[in-house]
């Protein structure tokens, strides 16, 4: 994204919502003659992460692509075509794009000991557990790693489950609290 441009939404839809409880930005290259617009996470690097990006078509629609299989770096699948708006492309980048395993490196080689626990219905227990840096401590809580958090900060809605920035485990649509505590077992 070498000489882009970060874009912003300035008005309170739900979209701009979405993007910040996501820690997402949206960025368009200034040589790109276009006119993509980029869905990027924050890395560290200048320019951001790409997860996905709009694109219009010669005929007044907007294709969607997004990173749907994780592991394949800067590689994007089409996941929509013949959209009528940018924002519809752009929701449906959100709706497919899964970046849980950079969020999950960059928190990683952080090294932070800080740990999360959340109290969830019984039946996401197990499915959560299976998950790496996510144990069953006792009945219906679960504890976190942060690099588990970020790893699920990258999923997306459609999948049920994934977390917002703002401390919240959302599961088919319901918000569990994620308690910050310091990790007492390194």
């Amino acid at each position: 994204m070498e000489g882009g441009r970060q874009l912003t939404l300035t008005d309170d839809t739900p979209l701009t919502n979405l993007l910040a409880e996501r820690g997402l930005f949206l960025t368009q290259d200034d040589g790109d003659a276009s006119a993509t617009v980029y869905i990027c996470v924050r890395d560290g690097l200048p320019g951001g992460y790409p997860i996905g990006y709009a694109l219009p078509s010669r005929t007044g629609t907007w294709f969607a692509y997004a990173r749907s299989r994780p592991g394949r770096i800067f590689s994007c699948d089409q996941v929509d075509a013949g959209l009528w708006s940018l924002e519809s492309a752009l929701r449906s980048v959100l709706a497919h794009a899964r970046y849980g395993d950079v969020l999950y490196a960059l928190e990683e080689s952080t090294g932070t000991d800080v740990t999360y626990t959340v109290k969830v219905p019984r039946s996401w227990s197990a499915r959560l557990s299976a998950l790496p840096g996510i144990t069953h401590t006792s009945g219906r809580t679960l504890r976190l790693t942060s690099p588990a958090v970020a790893l699920l900060r990258g999923q997306p809605e459609r999948g049920g489950c994934y977390a917002d920035l703002a401390g919240r485990l959302w599961l088919e649509g319901a918000s569990y609290e994620l308690r910050r505590e310091l990790r007492r077992d390194v």
